[in-house]
């Protein structure tokens, strides 16, 4: 993907050229024409569940008690081809609350639905006793609702303001979606007192821009002024639908991240905000909500280690197995509220009071104790998955959204966080593991690599034996996971019982363990029946029953983008199935093994002399977490060979 970083102020002649050639389109809302309401133009989207017909933003800076504040205004206009575009009419609308004096606002919203009824547009018109407003957390809101009357052929349009006091956070804008876009646009009027720099992903050229001085003047302070408009549209976007094995759809869907880059207050003094990377790391350092909450962390638990017993005992440890101990205290000791955040929200006292915290109050909190107990530890910020890559050349503060802590003993380094009681010490969870992270510190400061390289297990150990009479292999199942793969199941311990009622008949109850340690491999046992297939006397099963892969999971001949499977992974299977008297085996799959640079992959069965007794074994290792666009085709391959050897069934027959 390309991606290049403009300031505003350099884009004049880049978006008049432009705009030479180009025309932007209008939609008046409420007025849909009888071809979008048709469907005769839309052939061409056979595979689309919808398509945005029109998507257009403008973001407006008024002026309201003495300050300035973004009005964001959206208008958006799809056409719903499938039943399952239907839900393209569920409309949920974030915003942000901090404080009484700073918080967002969503209001005029509107939403229509039209549907083509004898010729006639029969429109259905949201009521506005039907928004809801629902609290996602302490911060974060939205409104939600459902735009009415919404069928298969319908077209469906909402519009809404919403206005902003985070004069940092001008809105971002997407052109393209997991649908098709046939037109979408965004205009930014811009005020003398902000300077604003973008990042256009995926984008070479517009197909619309232009730039101009906006008529009339206004009036701030002491001064006038005008304010600069700038356009930015795109045609005929096509939809992002190679959604699986990346980290976030923002990485790679074609939008525009705008920064703050500069104040200039009236009286003509400038504040830069996009400095440098070594200048952010200075200001964090300073800041009272993270270098000096550390700093108090440090203190508080000082004054601690005189009472508590627990620390007294930890003192006396070892620096290595200090740092994995007051990891746990840590994690034992107080609870994550499930916010991010590189800042703490609250100080060190209220902290220790509520014994509840953000990802950024319990990891700089645990950096302070570390540092109290003479442990290297510095902050490392980063960006998990769903919030995006961070692209190094570019010092925005936005790309990171949470941190963890990078630990040095005896030129060995560790990293680890506070928040996941189920992982071990050195292990960051799964979200965090996106390329790199930002050391906080002013002489470590650096990039830190977050992917991990030893793989998580799991392992399938079956012992079967089969019953022709009721055409099912009966027998004990154990399971066993580590690391990343465990901790889905001690999450989730619905995720096994899902499993088995896909095929399985289960005999008894499954057997979790009754205590458990996140160094120790997490085992859930069980017995269970599983269907064979017959066909002209003859009984067929897989060796590994449905365990194993027999589809290649990478669908597409190629890809631009990186395969990223999170984490590296080990898959084992051993399979042990007996038959009775008067039945043999006939057919049995090849050994197959091979090992390279991307992929370790061996097969074997194994026939017991005495003919009634099989064993299959099969391991393969993902040696990497994310593979890269050239290594495709080559991954694509031996997956399919992986998944061809998994397809091929064992077959007994009576003699």
């Amino acid at each position: 993907m390309t991606a290049y970083f403009k300031p505003l102020f350099t884009t004049l002649l880049f978006c008049f050229c432009l705009s030479l050639n180009a025309q932007r389109e209008k939609i008046k809302f409420g007025a849909v024409s009888l071809s979008d309401l048709q469907n005769d133009d839309f052939e061409k989207y056979e595979d689309a569940e919808a398509v945005v017909l029109f998507d257009g933003g403008v973001a407006n800076f008024i002026e309201e008690e003495g300050r300035f504040i973004i009005v964001f205004e959206r208008t958006r206009r799809i056409k719903v081809l499938t039943k399952a575009g239907l839900d393209f009419s569920n409309i949920n609308i974030p915003y942000y609350q901090q404080d009484m004096r700073n918080t967002e606002f969503v209001y005029d919203i509107k939403a229509i639905s039209h549907t083509l009824v004898n010729g006639v547009d029969q429109k259905n018109e949201l009521n506005k006793s039907d928004v809801y407003d629902e609290k996602i957390n302490s911060n974060w809101h939205q409104k939600k609702f459902a735009i009415p009357g919404v069928k298969e052929g319908s077209v469906i349009e909402y519009t809404y303001k919403l206005k902003s006091p985070f004069m940092f956070n001008l809105p971002d804008w997407e052109f393209q979606s997991k649908i098709p876009t046939k037109y979408s646009e965004y205009e930014v009027h811009v005020v003398p007192f902000y300077e604003y720099t973008y990042l256009a992903q995926g984008i070479k050229n517009f197909d619309y821009t232009n730039s101009y001085v906006g008529t009339g003047s206004r009036r701030f302070a002491t001064l006038d002024f005008k304010e600069m408009v700038y356009e930015f549209a795109m045609k005929d976007t096509p939809a992002f639908t190679d959604v699986q094995y990346i980290t976030s759809m923002n990485d790679y869907i074609i939008k525009m991240d705008w920064q703050l880059a500069r104040i200039i207050r009236p009286n003509g003094s400038k504040e830069e905000i996009i400095t440098t990377w070594a200048q952010m790391v200075e200001s964090m350092l300073k800041s009272d909500n993270f270098g000096k909450f550390i700093k108090s962390s440090s203190k508080s638990v000082e004054k601690m280690l005189k009472d508590d017993q627990r620390l007294q005992q930890i003192s006396k440890l070892g620096d290595f197995e200090k740092a994995k101990e007051l990891t746990r205290y840590v994690k034992e000791s107080y609870n994550w509220n499930r916010m991010r955040g590189k800042y703490a929200s609250k100080n060190v006292k209220a902290f220790l009071n509520e014994t509840t915290g953000s990802t950024a109050e319990l990891n700089l909190f645990l950096i302070g104790m570390l540092r109290a107990f003479d442990i290297e530890a510095y902050p490392v910020v980063l960006s998990t998955r769903d919030h995006g890559k961070i692209k190094t050349d570019y010092p925005f503060e936005s790309f990171f959204n949470t941190l963890a802590i990078l630990i040095e003993i005896d030129q060995q380094f560790y990293l680890t966080e506070a928040t996941e009681k189920e992982l071990e010490f050195g292990k960051l969870p799964a979200e965090y593991l996106n390329e790199k992270g930002l050391i906080v510190d002013e002489e470590k400061q650096g990039w830190v690599d977050l992917n991990i390289t030893l793989p998580s297990l799991e392992s399938e150990d079956m012992k079967l034996i089969l019953n022709p009479s009721t055409l099912k292999l009966e027998g004990e199942f154990v399971k066993t996971l580590t690391d990343y793969d465990a901790l889905q199941y001690k999450r989730n311990k619905n995720l096994i019982q899902r499993e088995l009622n896909n095929s399985y008949n289960l005999i008894g109850d499954i057997e979790y363990p009754e205590t458990y340690s996140p160094s120790v491999p997490y085992t859930l046992k069980y017995e269970a029946s599983y269907p064979v297939s017959t066909f002209e006397g003859k009984i067929y099963f897989n060796p590994f029953l449905n365990k194993a892969p027999t589809g290649n999971p990478l669908k597409a001949e190629e890809r631009t983008y990186p395969v990223d499977f999170v984490y590296s992974q080990k898959k084992q299977f051993n399979t042990t199935v007996e038959i009775p008297d008067g039945y043999s085996f006939s057919s049995i799959p090849e050994n197959i093994q091979f090992s390279n640079s991307l992929i370790d992959f061996s097969f074997e069965t194994l026939l017991d002399p005495s003919k009634q007794k099989i064993i299959a074994i099969s391991t393969y290792v993902l040696k990497k977490a994310v593979y890269e666009p050239r290594e495709y085709k080559q991954l694509r391959s031996y997956l399919a060979q992986v998944t061809e050897a998994y397809s091929k069934q064992i077959t007994v027959e009576k003699q």
